[in-house]
């Protein structure tokens, strides 16, 4: 009875970590969402006068804060494919409705050039430590020839202590050779000690 008590007990806060998290997150969200539209209506403050001479100056605010918008919760910033639902009312299925709309769409890029001039495009990006970074940057600086050496022995690098591989042949490079009177057939080896495969007779 105890043992079923204390895995229902566990259950139970399993359970309640995992709803609390979900509620944190989903607060959190709620959270960035009043911020995001709180800055997007405050930039339309501040940017309106340049729109003084619109056709329609209502639908282009509403595109410009939701372009806004979008760069704030980490957006590219493109147009969406489709207006708001708002837009696909019969009320806008007119000349008129469809300056409307357009309206709304050229408001949205200009919303979302405006986040990018005031130093939001980055806002979602979380910065990273100077010796996180450093570190990162090590790890990508090519291997040294001490790497490769045994324990005992030394290898002379190349420039800046790297490793030289080995290029093409260039004319008038020296090929190791067989010295003269010098057998292949008896499984010698070539000169500089490299061993030669054993001869098989056809």
């Amino acid at each position: 009875m105890i043992k079923k008590l204390t895995l229902a007990g566990f259950a139970m806060l399993l359970f309640s970590a995992a709803g609390c998290n979900s509620i944190s997150d989903m607060c959190l969200e709620k959270e960035m969402t009043c911020r995001n539209y709180v800055l997007a209506c405050k930039a339309w403050g501040e940017w309106s006068w340049c729109y003084d001479e619109l056709d329609h100056p209502h639908h282009f605010a509403k595109g410009f804060k939701a372009g806004y918008e979008n760069i704030l919760a980490g957006g590219k910033g493109c147009q969406p494919t489709l207006p708001p639902r708002l837009y696909w009312k019969p009320c806008f299925q007119t000349p008129e409705g469809q300056g409307q709309i357009q309206s709304w769409f050229d408001g949205y890029s200009h919303g979302a050039l405006a986040a990018q001039q005031d130093g939001y495009g980055n806002i979602n990006t979380l910065p990273m430590s100077s010796s996180a970074r450093q570190n990162l940057l090590n790890s990508k600086i090519p291997a040294s020839n001490a790497c490769f050496a045994e324990p005992g022995h030394t290898i002379e690098g190349g420039i800046d202590g790297l490793i030289e591989m080995p290029g093409p042949q260039q004319e008038g490079d020296q090929i190791p050779s067989v010295p003269e009177g010098q057998d292949i057939e008896d499984g010698n080896t070539l000169h500089g000690g490299l061993p030669l495969p054993p001869y098989e007779q056809q």
